[in-house]
């Protein structure tokens, strides 16, 4: 069973590149913004994707170094390398 408090948490995907994020925006649709990465995270590029929903693994590729959920004031990470 799906945890409906996973469905509408806040995350946010950092990327390698700004092509990157924006072919993530162009295939994830109208519920995903790109804007400037939060301080706390890292990212090469600087523009990362803010997005709801759980259905985000079927976008991830190579180009995707990071997917962070909003836990509080901190973000977790549930995708990319350590």
């Amino acid at each position: 069973m799906e945890n409906n408090n996973q469905e509408i948490s806040e995350k946010v995907a950092t990327f390698r590149s700004h092509y990157g994020a924006m072919m993530f925006r162009r295939r994830y649709g109208e519920g995903c913004k790109l804007k400037p990465v939060p301080r706390s995270l890292s990212s090469s590029c600087g523009t990362a994707a803010f997005f709801y929903g759980s259905q985000w693994e079927e976008y991830i590729d190579e180009n995707v170094e990071g997917v962070y959920e909003k836990a509080g004031d901190e973000w977790r990470k549930l995708y990319g390398e350590e």
